[in-house]
Parts: C-alpha cells; sequence; structure tokens
C-alpha cells in the first residue's frame, strides 16, 4: 500500500502542473500587435475579440510589471523588457486582466517592444473590462515571435 501511495503522488503532482501550466498558453498568431504604445482591448465575451498571442521564445524573466490596474472599465499595465541579448527581435508583452476565481479573461493588452539587445525598455498597455469584471487580476507574459 505504501508503495502504491508513493508512486500516486508524484503523478498526481505532475498532473496538476501540467493542468496549471495549460492554462498560461496564449492563442498563437501569425502577426503580432505593431503598436509600440500598446493596444486597447475589449473584454472577452464582447463584440470585440481578445488580441491573440503570438508563439515564440519566451522572455518573461527579462520582463517586469511595476503597474497594473484592476478596477475601472480602462485599465493600464506598465513595466520594463529587458531586450534579449541571445535571441533575436521584438519583444510581444501581453497583459491578460483575469478573474483570479474562474481564469476567465476579462481582457487583454498587448503590445511589441523593439531595441537593441540588452536595452532597458519601458512598455505600457491598456484593455477595456465589462463592468461586471469581478476577483481581477493581470497576468504577464513576453515572447520573442517565431519567424
Amino acid at each position: 500500500m505504501t508503495k502504491r501511495r508513493n508512486l500516486i503522488l508524484p503523478i498526481a503532482a505532475a498532473a496538476l502542473a501540467v493542468a496549471g501550466l495549460a492554462g498560461c498558453t496564449g492563442t498563437p498568431s501569425t502577426s503580432p500587435s505593431s503598436s509600440s504604445a500598446g493596444t486597447k482591448q475589449g473584454a472577452a465575451g464582447g463584440s470585440t475579440p481578445l488580441p491573440t498571442i503570438p508563439t515564440g521564445t519566451g522572455v518573461i524573466s527579462a520582463t517586469k510589471m511595476d503597474s497594473c490596474e484592476t478596477t475601472g472599465s480602462n485599465v493600464t499595465a506598465k513595466g520594463t523588457v529587458t531586450m534579449p541579448k541571445d535571441t533575436k527581435g521584438d519583444v510581444v508583452v501581453s497583459v491578460s486582466w483575469v478573474n483570479s476565481k474562474n481564469s476567465s479573461v476579462y481582457g487583454r493588452g498587448v503590445t511589441t517592444v523593439k531595441g537593441a539587445a540588452g536595452d532597458k525598455k519601458e512598455w505600457t498597455t491598456t484593455a477595456t473590462l465589462p463592468a461586471n469584471a469581478d476577483s481581477v487580476s493581470c497576468v504577464l507574459g513576453a515572447v520573442v515571435p517565431g519567424k
């Protein structure tokens, strides 16, 4: 019985980790937003679709979110990104405003940051939240899109 329980615990932990990471992946896109000032986007389920997050090389460790509004209808997130030295290309930063209770996405802002390798650049992005948005949290993402 002890051997069986010792095997079940790691399997259950791995399944939980995979399920948690599955919620962090974006929908692939063939073209990222080209605005370095950020894009404004409507809430999920509204008339305006959410912007997609391109696939690519993750650079989240080089990306920082300094502020993210979670109340009101028009919200803004700001931060910095250090342009990667080992991966060539622009960095696409995304912020998803989500319901922390059920992970539904209320809104998303996506912006493209351009700069030389090693440069620290500021970014800003915005979104529009529905009036009934509840338990809002900000989720940061950053990739160098694949070619």
